[in-house]
Order: C-alpha cells, then sequence, then structure tokens
C-alpha cells in the first residue's frame, strides 16, 4: 500500500468522541466525491442487519439493533452541478415489533469542488434533517452537517467525513456532538469486482469533551462489485462486514445497491 494511504489512514484515526445517544442504524456510508449530473435522477437502496449487537432497549420501545433488518430507499436529484437534494424512507423489521416505516430523512448536498482526470481532490458539505418514529431514535428529531473529504485516482478512493449532529426535538439536550467516519478502497479493474478495502466509524460526544479512548468503533472489511449487464442491469453493490468494540455493535453486515435508473 502506498505510503500515503497510510498517512492518510493515521492521521483521520487519531481523532474524536464517544456515542451521546441511541442511532438508529438506517444508513452505514462514508461520503465520497460522487454527486448526480444536473437532472439526473439517482437511487440507493440501503440495507443492514446487526448480527450480534444490543439486545436491551436504552429507552422506552427501542427497536433494539440485534436481530434487526433495515432498508432504506434514498432517492436524489442533481439540482445543479454543485447542488444535489436527497430524501430517505427508512424501514424496519425486529422480532418483537415487526415490519415498520421508520420515518424520514430528506437532504441536500453541496459540492463546490470535484475531482476530475487533472485534479483528484473533492471537497462539499451535506446537510440533513431527520424525523423518525417513536422507538427508533431518541430523541426522534435531529439535524446533520456531514463534511466531505475525498480523493480519487486510477487506484485508490480515499473519503472522510466529519460530522456534526443535535438534537431537535423540543426539550432535549441541542448540544452540537462529533463522530467521524474514513474509507480507502483499492480499485480493480477487471471482472466484476471494482473494488475493496476497508471503513472505520467512530461514536459521538460533545464537542467540547472528546474522549476517543471509551468511544464505539466499527471496522469494515468492504467489497465493491458490478454485476453483468445482464443480470440485474449492471447493478453496482457495496457490501461490508463488520466488527464493533468499545459498545459498538459486534458484527453488521451491509449493503448498498445501486441500480440504473
Amino acid at each position: 500500500m502506498p505510503i500515503f494511504v497510510y498517512r492518510f489512514l493515521f492521521l483521520f484515526l487519531l481523532a474524536f468522541s464517544p456515542f451521546a445517544k441511541a442511532v438508529f442504524l438506517d444508513e452505514i456510508q462514508v461520503y465520497d466525491g460522487e454527486i448526480n449530473e444536473p437532472g439526473e435522477f439517482g437511487l440507493e437502496i440501503h440495507a443492514n442487519t446487526t448480527l450480534s449487537g444490543q439486545t436491551s432497549p436504552s429507552f422506552p420501545a427501542q427497536r433494539v439493533s440485534q436481530g434487526g433488518v433495515r432498508i432504506t430507499p434514498e432517492f436524489s436529484y442533481g439540482l445543479s452541478k454543485t447542488v444535489e437534494l436527497g430524501f430517505y424512507l427508512p424501514t424496519i423489521y425486529t422480532p418483537d415489533y415487526g415490519y415498520e416505516s421508520a420515518g424520514y430523512k430528506p437532504r441536500i448536498k453541496w459540492l463546490p469542488i470535484q475531482n476530475s482526470e487533472t485534479q483528484p481532490w473533492a471537497l462539499g458539505v451535506n446537510f440533513e434533517y431527520s424525523v423518525l418514529n417513536t422507538g427508533m431514535e431518541y430523541p426522534r428529531k435531529a439535524a446533520e452537517i456531514r463534511g466531505i473529504m475525498a480523493w480519487k485516482n486510477d487506484h485508490w478512493s480515499l473519503a472522510f467525513n466529519p460530522v456534526i449532529d443535535s438534537n431537535r426535538s423540543e426539550g432535549q439536550n441541542s448540544d452540537w456532538v462529533l463522530n467521524y467516519q474514513t474509507r480507502a478502497i483499492k480499485l480493480h479493474h477487471e471482472g466484476m469486482i471494482t473494488g475493496y478495502g476497508l471503513e472505520y466509524y467512530q461514536g459521538q460526544s460533545a464537542v467540547n469533551n472528546i474522549d476517543p479512548l471509551s468511544a464505539p468503533k466499527q471496522v469494515f472489511a468492504i467489497l465493491e462489485i458490478k454485476t453483468p449487464d445482464t443480470f440485474l442491469n449492471g447493478m453496482n453493490i457495496h457490501m461490508g462486514l463488520g466488527y464493533g468494540w468499545d459498545s459498538g455493535d459486534r458484527i453488521t453486515f451491509k449493503m448498498i445497491m445501486t441500480p440504473k435508473l
């Protein structure tokens, strides 16, 4: 692995913070420099399940992670060359509560710097507001600001997302909290496999009280493939198997499917 990749990972694995609230795992993803073209519609289907994780609720009627299956269609539209709109409709199945709608999440992405053949960097920000149903997350409403820093060439795709969010439910603590995620993908240009690598996620804490040693952590082994045009119309599929520690969910499987529209 090139030395700059080690430096990238080292810098971004040094930081931040523990979880401050129960988080609904509808989307497990590191944002990179991808953005829809103006007028282009997009669809991603996020699916994940926790094979070994939380079994006791941390607030009344919480849908605990272990045994749950979460499926979330994400619709997107390119409003301009640098602005993309998105809308999530998360759903969940749990053994105790069955299949349920989980709420909704609109978002807007602004990516003023985009990578190209002449320069590898992409920089931007994504704004998201979530309104979830009872039992999914506590508090139910939240605002999120996600930074996007990405670097890509013919061989590697690197990305880092510092994220701050705040509770928006009335009567709840609205202080901003911090988390981050980062990834390194080795690109592959032959056959069905299009990439493989690692993603790392670290949890939330108040921005003025960072304690990285006690933070829940997860690392995912990633495999990306593209099916043949004769099967699923050449769908891109991103898969990951994650291992968590320091109070994170122990074993999680995730998949993101991007069909052609």
